[in-house]
């Protein structure tokens, strides 16, 4: 699955798994499905309502009626929709994907009409092609409508696997006694700050990630009372993890 960073507005970068063609595929697919339904129960409903009225005739009444209760709602339900259930659709509900800012925020409802707008060119004119092409090629798997919104389509809940080495590799008493017994002044959410700056160094390790490593490492050193930093920050940071594991979790 890929994966896209996004840099809050505090300069704090998360990291999320970007929804995928599948996903989003489906999530297309489910709203279509439920686009028919409405059309044929609104449809029902009016042939039941207006006995006398031939609905899909010639009548000026027939398209008026048809026209505001069913093709208005029908041509704005993702951008309707979005705006109300913060970035999900039905099809995106159940998919469990969504739409956020690249801020990681809720995205605002110009970014909306921006993604709504260019469906037309990412689905409709070129049926699905140019979407299709932009989602697989770009970076932060993002269509046309998204680059221009300045949005991304994440997944609610991540489907990565733990292995057994990585159960395995989780320390205990007995076999890693504790170096920083103060580590239980931090919360699981500080340690998995912790863990995704020492997992992004070691994947990128340029300049931006390395001036991370040793700004957390110092800030950890405060907050632990430690006089002097370690040398080796990757390991001293490693530490903090494993001592956090052992002594919050027996």
């Amino acid at each position: 699955m890929k994966k896209v960073e996004i840099l809050t507005a505090n300069t704090i970068p998360i990291q999320y798994e970007a929804a995928s063609m599948l996903h989003r595929g489906m999530a297309l697919l489910l709203d279509f499905i439920v686009k028919i339904i409405y059309i044929l129960i609104i449809s029902l409903l009016m042939g039941l309502l207006f006995t006398g009225i031939n609905l899909f005739g010639e009548e000026s009444l027939s398209y008026i009626i048809q026209f505001v209760l069913i093709w208005i709602p029908i041509t704005f339900y993702s951008l309707l929709l979005e705006y109300l259930l913060k970035g999900q659709t039905v099809g995106k509900l159940i998919m469990g994907i969504r739409v956020v800012s690249i801020t990681g925020e809720n995205a605002k409802i110009n970014d909306y009409i921006m993604r709504w707008l260019f469906r037309i060119v990412d689905f409709w004119f070129s049926l699905g092609g140019i979407g299709a092409i932009l989602i697989y090629t770009s970076q932060n798997s993002q269509r046309m409508g998204d680059i221009l919104a300045q949005t991304i389509v994440i997944k609610n809940k991540s489907t990565q696997l733990y292995s057994i080495q990585d159960i395995l590799n989780i320390k205990t008493k007995s076999n890693h006694p504790p170096t920083y017994l103060a580590v239980t002044q931090f919360t699981d959410e500080d340690m998995l700050i912790l863990k995704n700056t020492i997992t992004r160094y070691k994947r990128f390790p340029n300049e931006a990630h390395k001036a991370a490593i040793l700004k957390l490492s110092d800030k950890m050193c405060v907050l632990l009372q430690i006089q002097e930093a370690p040398k080796k920050k990757i390991a001293f940071l490693r530490t903090i993890l494993q001592d956090y594991i052992v002594l919050t979790r027996e």
